[in-house]
Parts: structure tokens; sequence; C-alpha cells
């Protein structure tokens, strides 16, 4: 038996660059027959309280990965230094320590099974074989020799926990730990528990889920999900050959999600690293000729496969030379067998005899649906004690949870995929801390200047910037801001857009630097002239490489534009298109060079509402042969408010399809509010009842992005840095909320040096906000989707497209009204590709609108997802195929 043990050792790993925090063992422990299985693990003492923390056996998936996977991917006390230095003549990767492991509060053993994972290796043909219940054999086997050699963690609460295909074989080897127990084998293991990830339970449904969470989360259309649902019956897995609808269905599924990573549908998806990372070990591409950071969580997998090859690590670990060649972190080559294809079971005799369990998914993970595991969950039929709702982390929903009467918790991790704790690697230990130490579950006329300098920027404006005022309105009483920028492509000849944002209220600068525009706030703040400035740097996915832009302050008292009495300084639906039209017409009067442009009319927001007015009074106007002729080609809207009596009607489905409301509350919010959320009748109390339940599990979320943090106390602190009693370097350098971002504009637009460079009139208007809904405005308009069909009729182009993690405006909103259109499909749903990665999916339909996902998106889609945004707008606005 080889014993390497390493306490506070400098030099137990290569290239960790300090003294280890934490002890570590490292050993093989033989098992089966004549111990011709020999078994390599790691051993971390809890950082805690060792004494007394819990004692954690990992599993990874797989079959086949090492438990170094799970030491330095998900929960240990060591993770890469994604950055690649010189070590002692040859590139080494580094070692850096985890702040999230689970090691801080419980002592984790990570295992190298089933024989021939990781260093772990088989002395003969037969002893190299394994399966599911080989393996669990092998694990108890090895648990009590280990017990026997550590007898200081005996008394210690035991849990066995990993995820993945360990879903498999631990619920069985807890089974089986729990009969020998029963039956007096020693030494006796105090087994209290198990949590496990994304688990596969029951393979031959888990598969079936994969279709309704496609759907759910925005990947598949309503079409082809009811076709498949119709044709297949539910089931996806070994078709009947002669079915070819449902065969026909599931080619156009997979052609649909051929470009994701499953694992998590939001990750760029690398499909040539294995070929790369064939290069780098054999010698013929050196390690240092990828990026410092890794583009693809594939690429992290490079530093362990050179790392563990290592002679030095080889050496340091006491890997048994000559016993395994080349180190895989995933061997899937392994001869396994699997016995089991569903261990519900498992679950159920386990829950019966009282062991706590936790079962958590990443809500993004495809392989194994988060549906699919709350489908046997409900199946165990136990009584909920917790229901459904959100769990808390420093103020954001980490993800949401219920508990049963059986002891079982079952936790969603809000973006992560599989493994959660390698994407949200805070939230997994925040939840997996609380579980373990039994805390609360989971705790509950014109005037303009073109603009050559900006304060914040530094240097001339590489691109043309234009700012003025048009007066419109009797006696033009109404004054409205806005900034121009050409084109950076062609401005002879590309499209002119007028953008409008929404509110009604917000700023046309909210535009130009936080979603289309050639602008961005750097999210570090600099000294400049000695006051505290944010700086200005280039936006490298402007819309205005491919187009000119007017970003407008509209309606009236928006931004810097105001009105010269009370009565002008009202607007409405109306009264806003009202003075665009007449701000348009002045302005191509004074842009002559521009009237023979297309002209595209676009925003998002709230903008949905007097977007397609707008288009459909400048179409009459053209017709009537108002002049100037405005060359209106189309309009372009994104995350648009159309209906407003029924967004909350697709609020509560966008819910429930993204796992924020159970099945259950789902079930119940449909049967007793037949389908109308707002305007609720007061005697109706079970709806009433069924919407605070909703708004309890959505009052912690960013509704704009449900994976996104929400800030909640950011209005306190912004309105102590303006008024001077907080400085503004007070905060970070770098943002970690949205709304953190908008100090900065709310800082630079305030200052006297920024008012002057803007050519601003001074006196017009008090304090600047990005977005101010206290103007006064009517809202005359509930309703715009007689509009888009008047427009699609005259066969205008349209862009309709939604970020699909947005709350407020959800995609199923807009695919609704767009199919209320009844306009036949001409390029059915369908990806839309983005350097090899899926950017969003995509149709388009006979009147010439498109409408179009961002993966990824929340509201609104430039905004969290500028790069597939920009690409989107490109190909539409050149009349290309998204």
């Amino acid at each position: 038996m080889t014993t390497g043990q390493f306490a506070f050792c400098v030099y137990c790993y290569p290239k960790l660059r300090y003294i280890l925090a934490f002890t570590n063992v490292i050993r093989y422990i033989g098992v089966g027959e004549s111990e011709d299985v020999q078994l390599f693990y790691y051993f971390v003492k809890s950082e805690r309280n060792p004494e007394k923390d819990p004692l954690l056996l990992w599993l990874n998936g797989g079959p086949g990965c090492s438990g170094w996977s799970g030491l330095v991917y998900e929960i240990g006390p060591l993770i890469y230094n994604q950055k690649i230095e010189q070590y002692n003549g040859t590139i080494m990767p580094t070692l850096v320590v985890n702040p999230h492991a689970w090691t801080k509060i419980s002592s984790v053993i990570f295992i190298d099974s089933p024989v021939g994972s990781g260093f772990s290796y088989g002395r003969t043909p037969l002893a190299s074989q394994s399966g599911d219940f080989k393996q669990v054999n092998h694990m108890v086997q090895f648990l009590r020799k280990w017990l026997i050699n550590h007898p200081d963690f005996i008394s210690n609460p035991f849990y066995i926990s990993g995820d993945s295909y360990s879903g498999i074989p631990i619920p069985i080897l807890a089974h089986q730990i729990s009969n020998e127990n029963e039956a007096g084998v020693t030494p006796l293991i105090n087994l209290q528990g198990y949590a496990i990830g994304n688990p596969v339970t029951d393979v031959k449904s888990d598969d079936n889920f994969e279709i309704p969470f496609a759907h759910a989360m925005a990947l598949i259309s309503d079409e082809l999900y009811k076709s498949l649902k119709k044709n297949c019956r539910g089931k996806y897995k070994n078709l009947d050959p002669r079915n070819t609808k449902c065969l026909n269905n599931m080619q156009a599924y997979e052609k649909c999600v051929s470009g994701l990573h499953l694992l998590h549908i939001l990750q760029p998806l690398c499909t040539h690293e294995s070929q790369i990372l064939e290069e780098i070990i054999s010698g013929r591409r050196s390690l240092n000729e990828k990026s410092f950071v890794p583009d693809c969580l594939e690429d992290e997998h490079w530093f362990s496969l050179y790392w563990a090859n290592h002679h030095s690590v080889r050496r340091a670990l006491g890997v048994r030379e000559g016993t395994k060649r080349k180190w895989q972190r995933c061997d899937f080559n392994l001869p396994y067998h699997k016995d089991v294809d569903n261990t519900v079971p498992y679950h159920f005799n386990l829950s019966s005899k009282g062991y706590r369990s936790l079962i958590y998914s990443g809500d993004h993970d495809m392989r194994v649906p988060f549906l699919a595991t709350q489908a046997w969950i409900r199946s165990l039929n136990f009584p909920i004690v917790d229901d459904w709702r959100p769990w808390i982390v420093d103020g954001q929903v980490g993800g949401y949870t219920r508990t049963y009467s059986n002891r079982m918790t079952f936790a969603t991790v809000k973006g992560a995929g599989h493994t959660t704790p390698q994407y949200m690697p805070r939230e997994s230990f925040v939840m997996f801390k609380r579980w373990i130490d039994h805390e609360l579950q989971l705790a509950v006329a014109v005037d303009s200047d073109t603009i050559q300098f900006l304060p914040g920027f530094w240097g001339p404006l590489p691109f043309h910037l234009e700012t003025g005022y048009v007066g419109v309105d009797e006696s033009e009483d109404v004054q409205l801001f806005y900034y121009f920028v050409k084109s950076e492509r062609n401005p002879e000849k590309d499209a002119l857009l007028l953008w409008l944002n929404g509110g009604p209220g917000c700023s046309g600068w909210s535009g130009l630097v936080y979603e289309i525009g050639p602008l961005i706030h750097n999210q570090k703040i600099e000294q400049y002239n000695g006051t505290m400035m944010p700086t200005l740097v280039l936006n490298p996915h402007s819309w205005t490489k491919v187009s000119s832009i007017i970003f407008i302050d509209s309606p009236v008292g928006t931004g810097f534009s105001y009105g010269r009495t009370p009565l002008a300084s009202q607007s409405g639906d109306f009264k806003q298109v009202h003075h665009m039209v007449q701000f348009l017409r002045k302005w191509l009067i004074n842009h002559p060079d521009y009237t023979a442009n297309p002209i595209y009319i676009s925003g998002d927001s709230y903008s949905g509402i007097t977007i397609p007015i707008l288009a459909h009074q400048i179409s009459n106007e053209n017709e009537a042969g108002v002049t100037p002729l405005i060359n209106l080609q189309g309009y372009a809207v994104g995350n648009p408010v159309t209906n407003l009596k029924s967004i909350h009607k697709f609020e509560i489905q966008f819910a429930h399809a993204m796992a924020l409301i159970s099945d259950e509350l789902y079930k119940s919010l449909k049967k007793n509010c037949r389908g109308r959320y707002n305007n609720i009748d007061p005697s109706n109390t079970k709806c009433l009842n069924d919407m605070r339940a909703y708004e309890k599990c959505v009052s912690g979320l960013h509704l704009f992005h449900i994976l996104a943090l929400l800030c909640s106390h950011e209005s306190q602190i912004l309105e102590e840095i303006i008024s001077g009693r907080r400085s503004l370097n007070e905060k970070n350098s770098a943002p970690q909320c949205r709304e953190d971002e908008h100090w900065f504009s709310l800082y630079w637009a305030n200052h006297h040096s920024v008012r002057r460079a803007l050519g601003v009139r001074e006196g017009t208007k008090g304090k600047w906000q990005r977005c101010d809904f206290d103007v006064p405005y009517h809202k005359d308009v509930d309703n715009t989707v007689p509009y888009h069909f008047n427009l699609s009729s005259k066969g205008y182009r349209s862009l309709i497209y939604s970020g699909d993690h947005d709350l407020t405006i959800p995609f199923t909103e807009t695919q609704a009204w767009i199919r209320s259109l009844n306009f036949p499909i001409v390029d059915d749903w369908r990806p839309w590709i983005v350097d090899a990665q899926v950017g969003g999916y995509t149709r388009t339909y006979s009147n010439g609108m498109t409408f179009a996902t961002v993966k990824g998106g929340g509201h609104t889609a430039p905004q969290y997802k500028p790069r597939e945004s920009f690409v989107m707008f490109k190909r539409w606005i050149d009349h290309e195929r998204l």
C-alpha cells in the first residue's frame, strides 16, 4: 500500500505556488479478490473542524471520470489558473486555491472509481472489468478499509455525493451500506444521507424530458413540440423505424440542437478540441499556443491532461509507474457493464428509512434536464413540507427549492449546467453548506453640432457623432435632443435607423452606450482632470458599423429633451408618434444626403407600442404625398411590448418553463385564474393566493434577465453619489450588477464638461436621468397587433427579436402574437449560428417578418449578448439569411 501524506507542504503539487492551506492524503487501497483492484484516491480534510465536520465520499460520473475532476473542476480546494506559465523549462499549468471549495466545511474523499478511472487499475484483465453492482461492492470494501486506516473519522457524519452518472451507483451504494449496517458489518459507517447533482436516475425516461426542456428553453418551436408529442407519443428513444412522422420530427429536432453544448445550452460548443489536445500531449503543438484564458470549458481539461501525465506530478502523487499509461480525466472506453437503468426504488427505500438527501439540478443542463429529476422525485409521492420558492445568496436568487417529508430537498441552481459546481461554484457551495449544516432549507428647428471630443474618451472620436435639438409641435415648444452616428461602412448607401428606447422615458443615450451604439462605459473608474470621471471605450459590436443611427431622447422630458410650457411637456403614445414624424421630416430636410437611404424604425421594450404606430403613420403620409418622402423599408423591435393585456399570461407560462415555479402552482394558476392574471376579481381568492405564491417565487429575480444579479439598494447609493455624500470611487472598480453601470451615465451626463461638449442647453433640464419613469405620459394604446398586420400586408420588412431569458416580455408572448397574424411560414424554426455556435433560433414568414431569439439574452438583448445581436442585425439589414 503506497501512501503519500502532505500537510502544509510546499512541494505537494508542482506549480502550486504557495504552501497548501489544507491537509491532503493520497493513497491506493486494494479491494476485490486478492486486492487485484487498486483504487487511487485523494483525501482532503475539512478546513473548518475535521473532528466533527461531515465526511463525504465523492464519485464522479462517466462512468470513468477521475476523482481529480471533482477535486479541481467542481468542489475541491484547487482549481487551475487559466494562465499558462513557464515551469523548469517546460510549460506547466499552475494551480490556485478554490475559494468555494466544499472542503471548507467537510472532509472529502475523491476517488478514481470504477477501476480503470484516473490512476486506479486492475492487476488482471478480469479485475479491470467493472459495472454498477461491481463498482458499488468495491466502494463498500474501500470505505470500510479506509475507516479502519482512519479511525478518527468513524464517528463523523458520513454522506455519499457526486453527480451525473453517479446518480446510478450512489443510491445503490447508500442502500448497500444501510443494509450492511443493519446486519452488523463492522466498522459501522455513520451514513446520514447523500447528495447528487443532475443525476442520471431513470435511463429509460430521462431522455424523454429533453424534448420538453428544449421547448421550454426556446430551442424548438411550439409547432415542432406539438408534432413531436403527437407523433412520438412522448417516447423519443429507440424509435419504431416505421413511425416516419416521429423520425422526421426527431431529425428536425436534432438539427435545432446540434449546435448546442448539451451540458450547458448557453456555453460555447467546442468541436475541434480533441485534435488540438492530442497534438499538445504528443508534443506536436505547444501548450502555450492556446489563448491565456480558455474559450471553452473543454479547454481547461488540457491542463489536467498535461499536468497529470507529467513525470513530476506522478512522482509527487505517488502514482505507481507502469500501472497506468496515459492518464485521462474521463475514460469512456472502460470495460463497464451498466446493470441498472432505474434507481428510483433505491431512493424510495432510503427515503423510507429516514436518510437525508439533496438532489440538485443546474437548470441549463440539457443532458439530464431538471424536468426529468423533478418527475422522478414527484413519483416518490411524499408530501411537501416546504413548498417551491427561491433560495437566496447575498440578496440574489441562487435557484429554487422544495423539501419533502422524506427529508429530500430538491434544488435548482440558477444559470448552472451539468455539473453545477463547475458553472456556479459560489452558489453551489452556499447551497451545500446550508444543507450539510442543517440550516433552514436553503433559507428563504434643428440646432446641431459635430462632436470630435467627449470627456472620458481619450483622443478624437473615430466616428462621426452629431448632437442637436429639433423643435416640433406648435411653435416648436417641444425640443427633442438627439445623437446621430454615421455608418462606419458606407454612410451614402447604408440604412438609416431611428432608434427609440423604451420606458417610456429612457434616453437615447441608453441605446447608444448600453445596447447598439459605438461607445460603452469602461467599467473601471479613473482619474480625469482632477475629478472622478467614468471613461468611454469603443464598442466592437456597434450596429453603427453597418448603419447610420439617430438615437433620440423621446418622448419629451426624456434625457435632454424638454418642453417650453407645461402643456408641451406632456406626451402620450399618439402624441409621441406625431412628434417623431415631424422630427424625422425636419431632420431629413437638414440632412438631404440621407433622403434616398433605406430607413428603418427600431428600438425595444415599450417602443414596441410606438414603433409600429409610427411606421404606420409614416406609410400613410407617404401615400398621401407628404414631403419629404421618408424611404421607409421596415422596422425592428426587440423584446417588444405589444399586447399589454396578455403579457402576464405568458409571464406565468415562461416562469414555469424556466423552472421558476412548480408544476403544481402553474396548474393551479391556470385553473383558478383561467388565464387572467391582472385585474383579478377580488372575490377569486384562490387565484389571488396563487398569484401571491407566484410573486414570492419571482420576487428575488432580476426580471430583465432571470440569471442576472438583482441589485435592490442601488437607488440610495446612487443618490448619495450624485448628491456628493458618497464618492464614486467608493464602489468596486468593476460593477457586479447590471444597474451598477448606470451610475457611470448618471455621473457622466450630469457633469458640466459633458453637457458643454454635447451642446446641452443649460437651464432647460435639471438632473439628467437615464430613464425617467415620472414623465407625464398617457398610454393610449394597449395592443399594436393590428398595426403589425397592416404593415405586413403592405410588404414592409420586420425583425422581431427576443432575448430568451427576459421575464418582463417573454419570448412566448411575442411568438403568440406573431402566430396570430396567421401568415404562412417560408423558413421554418431553426438555429442561427455565430462562429459555429448557436446564437438563437429563428423563423421567417411570408409577410417579410423574421422572428429570432437571442440565446442567453435578456431585456434588452444587445445589452446582454452584444456580439450575437450585432450578427443578427447585420444579416437582417443586409438581406442575408439569418
